[in-house]
């Protein structure tokens, strides 16, 4: 039986949005490194997600994730729903409560509450909005209380055919606990596509879609 923190610490990580940054280099496409199956899959309304784990100094598995999914909006207006993100608690699973600490026009501290299934847990994260290259990426905020080793991530909204966005999510995060693999993959694969879709249900109700309470 795995130990409780373990537990509670791989659905946080797997629950919380926090994002690898990255960026589109010159001249690359959206849909850049996705087969034909998935972009299929993401055009019926499903989302893709890789992971891929990594030894971490404390002798536990980190992860890397990548996770796609079209949304039938153009960017400026997922990009509203971004700016929004003190209302991700109506729509995105597990996020019970969103606390705005600062704010400036292009930075947001945030403590967030997460409900898990053996119990509730918070964070404090930095995130950073780049509305010119449609990104919001975020870290850490290690001074505040916090339960994982390490995560840090971004969110990028990348135009797609004719008013429509692909969402490339990625993330690297370290629960500092030793999770059994099968275990990890399974967590990660089913709550970040849950959160993927959930924000393109939200967008394409024109910020009206929210998660049944």
């Amino acid at each position: 039986m795995l130990h409780r923190p373990k537990v509670k610490s791989l659905i946080f990580a797997a629950s919380v949005l926090l994002l690898q940054a990255a960026s589109l280099g010159a001249g690359e496409s959206a849909t850049t490194g996705l087969t034909v199956g998935e972009l299929t899959r993401m055009e019926k309304g499903g989302a893709v997600v890789r992971t891929d784990t990594y030894p971490t100094e404390a002798g536990a598995r980190g992860a890397k994730v990548k996770a796609y999914c079209i949304i039938n909006k153009p960017p400026d207006v997922v990009w509203a729903v971004m700016l929004n993100y003190h209302k991700f608690d109506e729509f995105m699973p597990r996020l019970e409560k969103v606390e705005v600490l600062e704010k400036t026009p292009s930075t947001m501290k945030i403590t967030e509450t997460v409900r898990v299934p053996l119990g509730v847990i918070s964070y404090t994260i930095d995130l950073i909005f780049k509305p010119a290259q449609r990104t919001v990426s975020w870290t850490l905020d290690k001074s505040k209380k916090h339960d994982i080793a390490e995560t840090f991530g971004a969110w990028e909204f990348l135009p797609y055919s004719q008013n429509k966005t692909i969402l490339r999510y990625t993330t690297t995060l370290d629960s500092g606990f030793f999770i059994p693999r099968f275990l990890e993959e399974f967590l990660l694969r089913n709550d970040l596509s849950d959160a993927l879709l959930s924000l393109k249900r939200r967008t394409e109700s024109d910020g009206t879609w929210k998660k049944k309470e």
